[in-house]
């Protein structure tokens, strides 16, 4: 059993832009022949939706063999868009699939080749009761708990950056419910500990992701572990069975969730191999408070991979600004899968001439519910 040629790398990408770039600039680092990446752009229309599109354009070029840029499936919730780009012909060659996140990234080479040869390993062993396989990946509640065993980093969370809070989602989560964490404890479950405190993943990335020597170095000699199949997991790294993602579909949007179901229900097993360490930038709760960490990740990567090419596709954030504006001013409107440029002050003035006709007394041989009809089909054009 080989299966290192017949897996497809999916990365679901929207709008963190600069997320990407990184990302991206980390895997052409460590890329193998027998990577091939499909990055499938799930949003269109909006500045930075534009632009993460860019940025895999960029990568599609200058990597023709490894990456390709799918941009043909509409938008829609993540689970749908991956199991709609699953079912197209275009990957009919791939059995196995690994999804990524599209701020996660490999620091080592042959990451691949390793989640490939554990899935083997634990086919073997546990045939079609095998539901996925992990990596370690330091920004995840699963993965941190390891990280910061491994780092010997216990005592330092213990006593400068434990406190009393939550995790969970809601009281009223059946699987993820709402509860509270005494100091000193570290909880690996869904919105675990890490998710709901920003500051904690900034000092994990502090101690990992700008100390990658430093971090693959813990990971050397570790393991494969099996993954609760009871708690929530939050996968930014998943290696599975092409069909695995239609089977799972359960009426949820929510493709964690549907993945967790799935295996407790069928319990099936998931492993986590130690050895293949990765970086998570960001859950979106920790995007604001984290966001200047952006700059020092690409400047200390710019660096770190000494790659012949910039990571950033506009290096100046005064020209990025700019070049936002520009876009604004232009202005933008998606309609399905066409995207069309308009001047905003065209749409301005076709948006005041409706509401005229539909608030003032004059009909113009219309009745005003036709204007009020035209004028709500414009606005949520614009809002879309």
């Amino acid at each position: 059993m080989n299966i290192i040629n017949k897996v497809a790398i999916i990365i679901l990408a929207y709008s963190d832009y600069e997320s990407l770039e990184i990302s991206l600039a980390c895997h052409a680092n460590f890329l193998n022949e027998n990577y091939k990446f499909f990055i499938l752009q799930n949003g269109r229309g909006n500045y930075d939706c534009e632009m993460t599109y860019n940025v895999a354009k960029r990568y599609e070029n200058l990597y023709p063999n490894n990456f390709e840029v799918i941009d043909y499936i509409p938008p829609q919730p993540p689970y749908l868009s991956i199991k709609e780009l699953l079912n197209d012909r275009k990957l009919s060659k791939y059995d196995y699939i690994c999804k990524l996140d599209d701020d996660v990234f490999p620091i080592t080479k042959n990451w691949l080749e390793e989640l490939c040869n554990t899935y083997e390993k634990q086919y073997c062993i546990h045939k079609e009761k095998l539901g996925y396989i992990t990596s370690l990946v330091n920004n995840n509640p699963w993965g941190t708990k390891r990280v910061i065993d491994f780092l010997d980093l216990s005592k330092d969370y213990i006593e400068k950056y434990s406190r009393d809070h939550y995790v969970g989602f809601s009281k009223e989560d059946q699987y993820c419910p709402l509860r509270l964490i005494k100091r000193g404890n570290y909880f690996d479950g869904g919105a675990g500990t890490i998710w709901r405190l920003p500051y904690l993943a900034r000092w994990v990335h502090y101690n990992t992701t700008l100390q990658p020597d430093k971090f693959i170095a813990a990971t050397r000699n570790k393991r494969v572990e099996e993954v609760n199949n009871q708690e929530r997991y939050s996968i930014n790294c998943m290696l599975f069975k092409k069909d695995f993602w239609n089977k799972i579909d359960c009426g949820s949007r929510d493709d964690e969730y549907q993945v967790m179901l799935y295996c407790k229900n069928k319990k099936l097993k998931i492993f986590a191999n130690l050895e293949v360490p990765m970086v998570h930038l960001f859950f979106f709760t920790q995007r604001i408070e984290n966001k200047d960490l952006v700059a020092l990740i690409k400047n200390y990567y710019s660096n770190y991979l000494k790659l012949n090419f910039p990571i950033s596709l506009c290096t100046d954030k005064y020209s990025d600004i700019e070049n936002r504006l520009k876009f604004i001013e232009s202005g933008i409107i998606e309609y399905g899968n066409k995207v069309e440029r308009q001047s905003f002050l065209t749409i301005s003035n076709k948006l005041k001439l409706i509401k005229y006709k539909l608030f003032s007394n004059i009909t113009f041989g219309k009745t005003r519910s036709h204007y009020k009809h035209k004028y709500m089909i414009f606005f949520n054009k614009m809002r879309h």
